[in-house]
Parts: structure tokens; sequence; C-alpha cells
């Protein structure tokens, strides 16, 4: 499939089902406001000079001060060279398997850093989670990345998991994962999860030839010049990473996508939505306006407790459909 780009005259056949939500509390507005001042900063320092040895690791530590929902068990397992994180609620149900790829732009998050957002889903959804921690840059290409992602699959099949059973599950980062895995899976034969559900997802490398816009510039998180050397270091030469755009959309099965219209990736993201539609996706896009990126991990902003929330209840309609499927046919 030819490398996406911005639509000129392209005319979608269908349109993704869009729910825009409410946003603007005072919570989420010193969020952003906190971020702007931090992180941003820091991530603008970063572009400035990508090749210097940054403590990447000590981003992750700082996970560890989040709180946890109550009831939530940590656990860990191995699958080949590469660790792997099980996330259970006392309200776990049967039949409900998330297969969760953490975000940080290929460059930090694992261990702790997602702890706390992958409690409240456990919670939510009542699934019991796997998060992988797969293999990251500069050590390690994206490539290798979505090979532990499908190696994590394997386990989950190879442990007596139904793959309808499963749910790819990520944010930013891991929101990509959750497509090319998928795909890749597609590749080797295996079957299909049950669906997609990516938060503020990466949908390409190609930032420059992305249109300047004035979410891209109200960005909490991200300013122009992060986003074009993050996808020139991680991302390489244009073309020499298989992204989700490049995958064979046709395939892939039903796909929720969270974003904020006020965040650098929403332009990715709506498109991505459009293309999913149009190769006969069943495609859901939630969008909240006034957010930082993936905002579903502050707990403390009552529009993350919503988007978890439907989110779950997207998961559980997925889930249910195909027990009512597998009930009219036995």
């Amino acid at each position: 499939m030819p490398k996406w780009r911005p639509p000129v005259s392209r005319v979608y056949t269908v349109t993704p089902m869009r729910t825009d939500f409410g946003g603007g509390s005072v919570q989420s507005q010193v969020l952003g406001l906190v971020l702007r001042s931090s992180a941003r900063l820091v991530i603008e320092a970063w572009a400035t000079a990508p090749s210097l040895p940054w403590p990447y690791g000590v981003v992750d530590q700082l996970g560890q001060l989040q709180r946890k929902a109550p009831g939530t068990s940590f656990g860990q397992t191995r699958i080949g060279a590469i660790r792997a994180r099980v996330v259970r609620h006392s309200s776990a149900r049967p039949g409900r398997h998330i297969l969760y790829f953490h975000g940080g732009a290929f460059l930090v998050g694992g261990w702790h850093l997602h702890g706390g957002l992958l409690s409240r889903i456990a919670a939510a959804t009542g699934a019991t989670l796997t998060s992988v921690e797969y293999r990251q840059y500069p050590k390690h290409s994206v490539t290798q990345s979505t090979a532990d992602g499908l190696a994590a699959y394997r386990h989950l099949l190879g442990q007596g998991v139904a793959p309808d059973e499963i749910v790819f599950m990520g944010d930013s980062a891991g929101g990509f994962l959750t497509f090319t895995v998928a795909d890749a899976a597609r590749e080797a034969g295996l079957p299909m999860p049950r669906a997609l559900v990516a938060m503020s997802p990466l949908i390409d490398f190609d930032f420059i030839r992305t249109p300047i816009g004035r979410t891209r510039r109200g960005d909490h998180v991200f300013g122009p010049r992060a986003l074009r050397t993050f996808g020139r270091v991680v991302g390489g030469a244009p073309g020499s990473v298989h992204t989700p755009v490049d995958c064979d959309l046709a395939t892939l099965p039903p796909v929720l996508l969270q974003v904020s219209s006020s965040e650098a990736l929403y332009r990715q993201v709506a498109r991505f939505a459009d293309l999913l539609e149009d190769a006969g996706v069943p495609t859901d896009l939630h969008v909240w306006p006034g957010q930082v990126h993936v905002f579903q991990a502050a707990s403390v902003v009552p529009e993350a407790i919503e988007a978890v929330g439907a989110m779950a209840a997207w998961a559980e309609r997925v889930w249910s459909s195909n027990a009512g499927a597998a009930a009219a046919t036995a």
C-alpha cells in the first residue's frame, strides 16, 4: 500500500463513527499548563541534541509515584528475551484479555510509567492485561519493537487464549504498534485479535510532509522541532519503517481511536480513521477538545475517567457481540 499523504482530492466512501465529547475541566487546563512548562521544555531540549546520552530510564521510574486502582495486582512473565507485566483487577472476568503496548516515543516508558493507566483499564474492563516491555530506541529499531509485540501475541495464543478474546491496545507509540503488530500477525498467518484500541496513536513518522497548523503549535507536549527530530531520528529515512498506513487495512478487526483535537497527532489520527473506514473497517473515533497527549493517563482529570469508561464500554460491546455470535452457532 502506498505511503499516506495528506489527502488533496481523495473522496472517502464511508465516514467513521465520530463521537465528540466535552472538555475544558479545570484539572485538564492545569495539567496542560504544567506539561507545557515542564515536559515540553525537556522534549525541546532533547530535539536540539538527541544523540546525547539522555537518561531515558529515569522517566520510567517516575511512574512509581502514580496511584494504582485499588484491587489491582501486578505480576510478570518472560516472553523470550523480553519481560511483560501482567495486570489483573479483582473484578477480572474470563474471556477478556488485552495485549497492551505502552507509549513513550519508542524511547521511554515500560515497567512503571504506565502502571496507573494499566490498573484503571484493568478495573474498567475486567480484562487481564499483558503489557509488553518491548525493545526500544536507541539500542533497537521500531521493526524490532514490532517483532516483540508479535512474540507476545504468539505467547498468549500459545497459552490457550482464543484470538477472539484478545484486544490489542496501545497509546502513542504503542498505538502505532497496535496496528503494525496486527499486520505482522496477518503476515505470519496468525488469526486477527478481536479488536484494536489506540489512544493518540502515532501514525506516520514524516512530520515534514504533515501540514503544520494550529493544533500542532498549540500542543502542550510536542513542538514542531521535536516532532521533526523524532521522525528523523527514530523513524529513519522515509519508507524505512513499516507504519500503520502501510498495513493491509482491509484485514483489520474493528478499531477504536481516541484523540484530543488539540494535540499534534490529531490530523494523522482523524485521517487514518478515514482510511480505515474507506477500507471497510468498522471504526469509532472518540474526540475530546483541549486535552493533552494521552490524557487518559491522568487520573485526576475528569475527561480521562470518561475516556477510559468509554473505551471499556466499547470493548465490552465487542467482546459481548463475539460471545453472542459464538452462542448462536453452537
